[in-house]
């Protein structure tokens, strides 16, 4: 019962680590160019949290990335550079993620449909026997 016990922290441990780095990763992206004062605060806070090198925090980005089994120097890079790109690469790589799913999703329609049309030929066939 411990092991259990041990597996549901470690697993809600993990989903916060997670949750934490995806909300630093939006606060980079959204709030770069920000002028309101808030807004600043959110990407200066998210900013220092990435580059900071101090591992005292239990959720300090350094042991986020221990948790997940993430490189921080990797991800830092690629977090800070995702950032750099600003609202043109984000809104552009959301609409692609939309296009992607709405295809995914008309792509399953059609095989729906030709199966469907495929059992009703057959059972068609059958009766004319």
């Amino acid at each position: 019962m411990n092991t259990s016990k041990n597996h549901r922290i470690t697993r809600a441990k993990c989903k916060l680590a997670s949750g934490i780095l995806i909300q630093a990763r939006r606060d980079l992206r959204r709030f770069r160019d920000s002028r309101k004062a808030a807004e600043v605060g959110l990407y200066l806070d998210a900013y220092s949290w990435v580059i900071s090198d101090n591992d005292r925090w239990p959720f300090s980005f350094l042991n986020v990335c221990r948790l997940l089994n993430l490189a921080p120097d990797e991800l830092r890079r690629d977090l800070l550079h995702e950032a750099s790109l600003g609202a043109c690469h984000y809104w552009s790589r959301r609409f692609g993620t939309a296009l992607r799913q709405i295809h995914l999703s008309l792509r399953q329609v059609v095989i729906n449909e030709r199966r469907r049309y495929t059992a009703e030929v057959a059972t068609l066939a059958h009766g004319l026997r």
